[in-house]
């Protein structure tokens, strides 16, 4: 008999909204994770809830994105009110000043009845910003620590069980169907696994499925503090950005570097994106540097994440691959998963996330 309903591999965001999603629903859930809950590329994260380049993402996962923007402002109220941290879901807009794609930016808010505003200057200290900038007002943004707080309180009170620091060592399979984990020594058993871990899902996969196309992009962030506030809109300019918390921090972001599962951070790293944050907003050369840091975001190559079951395996299901969206996409990826697994119809199609969906393209192809 299985001593849960569902094994979660991976205790980032994806990982802990699906565990959350499956527990609200009245399953036994067991996460595991060869750290600490929420401590990889969840926590680096900018918590910015959009797409960097919306105009040009894939439309299946621009779709799972909006669906993950109107589910926040509620999901982060239930979360306040369950566990009593706030995970500071704030509407502060989204300021593009990338100038060479202000009229694609332009005509996918009216393709897509997105409200926007052309503005040439914004509150702030001295920025330097475009004649043409696009003000996105409806973007918002939330502080990733605070989310996997108030997430692992959550799962806590709906009596998740929590392994950390345990590594997967062996997925146990048998005439194809998943039957337990073997970490540290101990065996785990459960009806289903999902694996969610992010930039190291293919490393576990590998002897299961060799067709998930997942590998990890280093990025680097900044946080610094003025001794006013520098900024309210977040300022996105290609793959650079200022995120202005609530207390005054500011993030800069954020590098894209091909670097294997190499988490360094750098001095090359800090003076470029310090360099690009400085043109930008000049008051930033003066404010305090209070921390560097980096993670690995789990980049797939069909630009979209897998969400559903793998290949060849019964009971051994995806949810990983979403790269910069993690954040953004997790409550609905949650969700879509859960209710594939529940039977139910759900905001999008299950298979345009599937990896046989993937496999039936390339055999045409």
């Amino acid at each position: 008999m299985a001593n849960f309903d569902f094994i979660i591999v991976g205790g980032g965001v994806i990982g802990m909204t699906t565990a959350r999603e499956l527990a609200l629903r009245g399953a036994s859930v067991a996460i595991f994770d060869k750290g600490k809950l929420g401590q990889e590329a969840s926590w680096a994260a900018g918590g910015i809830l959009s797409s960097m380049r919306p105009w040009a993402e894939h439309p299946v996962s621009a779709e799972l994105s909006e669906q993950g923007k109107h589910l926040y402002p509620q999901y982060a109220v239930d979360l306040k009110n369950e566990t009593g941290v706030d995970p500071e879901y704030v509407k502060s807009g989204l300021v593009i000043i990338e100038s060479t794609h202000i009229a694609a930016v332009k005509q996918w808010a009216q393709s897509k009845r997105i409200l926007f505003e052309e503005c040439s200057s914004i509150p702030g200290m001295g920025l330097n910003i475009p004649k043409q900038a696009i003000l996105l007002p409806e973007i918002a943004q939330l502080r990733p620590p605070r989310l996997l707080d108030a997430l692992y309180k959550s799962l806590k009170s709906l009596s998740v069980s929590i392994f950390e620091n345990s590594q997967i060592t062996r997925l146990v399979t048998k005439h194809n169907r998943f039957e337990s984990i073997e970490t540290n020594g101990d065996k785990r058993v459960a009806d289903n696994v999902i694996i969610t871990a992010g930039a190291w899902s293919k490393v576990l996969l590998e002897s299961i499925a060799d067709d998930i196309n997942i590998k990890p992009i280093h990025g680097q962030m900044l946080c610094v503090k003025g001794t006013e506030q520098l900024l309210d809109s977040i300022l996105l300019d290609g793959g650079h950005y200022l995120i202005p918390r609530l207390d005054g921090h500011v993030l800069i972001g954020s590098t894209m570097e091909d670097t294997g599962f190499n988490k360094v951070t750098t001095a090359t790293a800090r003076r470029e994106l310090m360099d690009w944050a400085i043109s930008v907003c000049p008051a930033i050369e003066i404010a305090q540097l209070i921390k560097h840091w980096s993670g690995l975001r789990p980049s797939s190559d069909i630009e979209k994440p897998y969400i559903g079951p793998v290949s060849n395996i019964d009971n051994i299901y995806l949810n990983t691959g979403h790269f910069r969206k993690g954040i953004l996409q997790a409550p609905a990826s949650a969700k879509l998963l859960a209710d594939m697994l529940s039977g139910e119809s759900s905001f999008m199609d299950f298979e345009k996330l599937s990896i046989h969906q993937e496999q039936n393209v390339a055999k045409i192809a």
